[in-house]
């Protein structure tokens, strides 16, 4: 039996969010296997404790925070959902195109596939790779699934049978990719090439050289034309998927480049560097848009949403950062993990977006209107807040029933104000 306990202080100033609140979550019993726990949210205030106000049971191991802002500002709830794997840490993660479920590679090997909304494994498969499972993907189809681990790709259909093994690889795979007209894959590995695939005939098609070191991250653009690697060689070269040759050596990224991403228009190209810089260029012509920095250690992700308006990498600093990809302006830095980012990747429907870290955590964001909010119209913002008398903390003598029902009030006030500076950034900022 494990016991676990964490808290977090949130200073807050209006209804709903009272000056010297201390949220505890407070773990009383988990079962790591069989999978569940309560725990109880109790209320501080001037260091005397309060009654326990809620318990819930959670299935399976869950620390679910929906509204309420475990970790993160109060003004912005920045998580939805927070899992641990306690049996083993993620490697690896992907979701579905229907954004229904998530692909999940384990440090021991295993793999799984996990409800995308309550992280509920729907299917389960261990110790398949010798080593930790480091990519995973899906085509278009769903119609099977891909994993990459120790130097062998699996090919799996969604009720975990093996359907192929694609062998090649002399070192451990960094990185494999599904074209998403599910003809093709790419995959890297820590020498100076990476493998092209036949998928339907399950073959290499020919292994690509022309960098003179370590090339680990390789991706293919969603019109399934080009395809870019990078290297600790300080190029990123663009080829023609089509005929396999190099139309363009970008020179610029000092050191290992861990990730790259095609914007969804297949226009832009972000490289997460080990340089501390994320850099946005123009997929075609190579030019640099935006150096962004922001970072306090080497950048491990990146990852366009599927609008192709935002950007957010994740960091071995801990840290994940929203960017506007038109202005290059650093939106919003989520609260820090406990560990270095190892994976992100969006859900389809450009809301939110999850994470993995060292630590061994799944964790999923939200892109709050909020958060455009604060970044752009902050000072009106605030001070509309300021202003209102809902917003006001708690008068002396008033009822506790009454100041609740202020609380309620000044939600709703609150969600239609955040509403009309988000139209007004949707106008001024995104035309």
């Amino acid at each position: 039996m494990i016991s676990i306990s964490s808290s977090r202080t949130n200073t807050r100033k209006s209804p709903g969010s009272e000056p010297g609140v201390k949220l505890r979550f407070q773990n009383t019993m988990l079962i790591p296997k069989c999978g569940y726990f309560t725990f109880n949210l109790y209320f501080y205030r001037n260091r005397a404790k309060m009654k326990v106000r809620r318990s819930i049971l959670l299935l399976p191991v869950i620390v679910s925070i929906a509204a309420i802002p475990f970790e993160g500002s109060i003004d912005h709830p920045s998580y939805i959902l927070k899992r641990s794997f306690f049996k083993t840490c993620l490697s690896s993660i992907n979701i579905s195109p229907d954004g229904n479920r998530l692909m999940a590679g384990f440090q021991d090997g295993s793999l799984a596939i996990l409800d995308a909304v309550t992280f509920v494994p729907v299917l389960e498969v261990d110790r398949v790779h010798l080593k930790a499972v480091n990519a995973m993907d899906m085509p278009p189809n769903m119609d099977f699934f891909l994993s990459a681990g120790s130097n062998s790709i699996f090919l799996w259909d969604l009720a975990g049978n093996k359907l192929a093994t694609w062998t090649g690889h002399a070192t451990t795979i960094w990185n494999a990719e599904i074209s998403k007209d599910g003809k093709f894959a790419v995959s890297s590995e820590f020498n100076k090439t990476f493998l092209l695939w036949d998928v339907a005939g399950n073959t290499l098609k020919e292994k690509m050289q022309g960098h003179d070191d370590v090339a680990l991250s390789v991706s293919i653009s969603p019109d399934n034309r080009l395809i870019a690697s990078g290297s600790s060689d300080q190029t990123i070269r663009i080829w023609l998927a089509g005929d396999r040759r190099v139309i363009r050596t970008i020179n610029g990224p000092s050191g290992e480049i861990y990730d790259l991403a095609f914007s969804p228009d297949s226009r832009l190209l972000a490289a997460a560097c080990k340089d501390r810089t994320v850099r946005v260029y123009d997929a075609e012509e190579g030019s640099l848009l935006h150096l962004l920095k922001g970072h306090r250690d080497m950048v491990m992700e990146a990852e366009f949403s599927p609008d192709g308006r935002y950007l957010v990498s994740g960091s071995a600093d801990h840290s994940l950062i929203l960017w506007d990809v038109v202005s290059g302006d650093q939106i919003h830095s989520f609260p820090e993990n406990e560990e270095a980012l190892l994976d992100l990747v969006f859900h389809p429907d450009g809301r939110s977006f999850y994470s993995i870290s060292f630590a061994g955590d799944l964790t999923r964001w939200s892109i709050d209107p909020e958060i455009f909010v604060t970044r752009y119209f902050e000072t009106p913002y605030r001070e509309e807040l300021s202003a209102d008398p809902l917003f006001q903390p708690r008068y002396p003598g008033e009822a506790r029933k009454e100041y609740e029902l202020r609380e309620q009030e000044a939600a709703v006030r609150k969600a239609g104000i955040i509403q009309k500076y988000y139209l007004l950034y949707l106008d001024q900022y995104r035309r």
